[in-house]
């Protein structure tokens, strides 16, 4: 019998079961695919200490019929997939009154604003290599005058947790960190204290290997189901295979709702997908630190092997991806910078991130099973929160205090 089984290969499970292992815990890790695999190889590569707010809120609400319209804009609901997210959607927007919009931002900024420091406790420790961590700020370029009234509240709040920024013109932009982009823009924000990683799929192998050194062992297989004996201990199925635990962590992206209902807990996690697209020309020499294009709702990230554009939401999708999203991305980067060469992809991805109606995580034990924990929900902030809740839930499977207030981010929240 292991102490712990942890369920996810990702950023999260990784981080977690090193976490554990070095705590003196027997370890293993199960997942159908090799570590590193789907969100945490498609992400954008931004560690966003700057998204203190939730994407649940008043302003986003006001532009859901937009969204409907605008098939081609960077959140999309997909008209098919209505019926089937309107129970996600209520939620959404009850969560996104004032008052909960308040309390939620609250609490987001509770782990985004300490994440930064969980990363540089990974680099002084030598378990990610320091080369794939670039701590060289990110920019934010606005195409159009921002709205008195949005930029007083945006920078409101980045003012109340104490995130750094500097406003630049449309040519210090150029000059300074983007010399191919077109002239056609109004001015930028620089967030000095946003880092970014080259490769992040080598990320998170680094953090499994750490956690094999550790001790950690790994089964490739896909979990079918999950029952708890009398005695306590847990039973994960997966094919052939019934592996046994003192302790259980669901971190499985966006299959986690699937495993929780299998122990009673029902949580509402939708599929929020992305898509990213890589590009083998231009070179990326050509931007000097991680650019994000407000308006278009798209990155430009230079990594080891080339530029990555990730980007857009859709909400409702289908079963197989919409190719047209990824299309979208080459197109926007071909308009901002017209003076390059035509970009040539060399991969395509699409995503699921999993994110409930207040876009926070959820981290806590299963009501129904208090020896079953789980760690998911983070929606886009999987890369930037992920060695903060591997170190989160590690202290709280082993009744270890914590810094960190786990009230909002409940198992029961939406029961």
């Amino acid at each position: 019998m292991e102490d712990v089984i942890v369920i996810g290969a990702g950023v999260i499970g990784c981080s977690a079961a090193l976490n554990l292992a070095k705590l003196g815990l027997q370890v293993q890790i199960i997942d159908s695919e090799p570590p590193g695999s789907g969100c945490s190889f498609g992400n954008a590569g931004i560690i966003a200490v700057d998204h203190v707010a939730p994407l649940a809120s008043p302003q986003t609400v006001a532009g859901i019929p937009r969204m409907l319209l605008e098939q081609d804009g960077p959140l999309r609901v997909n008209k098919l997939g209505v019926p089937r997210m309107t129970p996600w959607m209520l939620r959404f927007v009850a969560q996104s009154t004032p008052s909960n919009y308040r309390r939620n931002t609250e609490a987001l900024a509770s782990l985004v604003t300490v994440a930064a420091q969980a990363w540089k406790r990974l680099i002084e420790s030598a378990v990610i290599p320091r080369e794939l961590y670039r701590d060289i700020g990110a920019l934010y370029v606005f195409e159009r005058p921002e709205k008195a009234e949005d930029q007083r509240r945006n920078l409101e709040v980045l003012d109340r947790f104490h995130v750094e920024y500097k406003h630049l013109t449309a040519s210090q932009v150029r000059d300074d960190y983007l010399p191919a982009l077109t002239r056609d823009i109004s001015h930028a924000r620089f967030m000095p204290g946003m880092s970014s990683v080259a490769n992040p799929q080598r990320i998170v192998q680094s953090l499994f290997e750490a956690a094999r050194a550790a001790g950690t062992t790994y089964t490739q297989a896909r979990v079918t189901n999950l029952s708890v004996s009398p005695d306590g201990s847990v039973q994960v199925y997966a094919g052939e295979t019934t592996l046994t635990a003192r302790k259980l962590l669901i971190a499985a992206g966006a299959r986690s709702d699937q495993l929780t209902a299998r122990l009673g807990l029902r949580i509402p996690l939708t599929n929020e997908r992305g898509y990213h697209v890589e590009l083998r020309e231009p070179s990326v020499e050509h931007l000097r630190v991680p650019v994000s294009f407000v308006e278009r709702g798209f990155t430009c990230n230079p990594m080891e092997n080339g530029i990555r554009l990730p980007g857009t939401v859709e909400l409702g999708a289908g079963e197989n991806p919409d190719w047209r999203r990824a299309d979208i991305l080459l197109a926007q980067f071909a308009r901002l910078f017209p003076d390059l060469a035509a970009p040539r992809e060399s991969s395509r991805w699409y995503g699921d991130r999993p994110t409930l109606p207040d876009y926070l995580p959820m981290i806590d034990a299963l009501p129904s099973a208090r020896n079953v924990f789980v760690a998911s929900g983070h929606q886009h902030l999987g890369l930037t929160l992920g060695p903060l809740t591997g170190e989160l839930v590690s202290q709280l499977m082993t009744d270890r205090a914590t810094a960190v207030n786990f009230k909002p981010f409940s198992a029961s929240r939406f029961h």
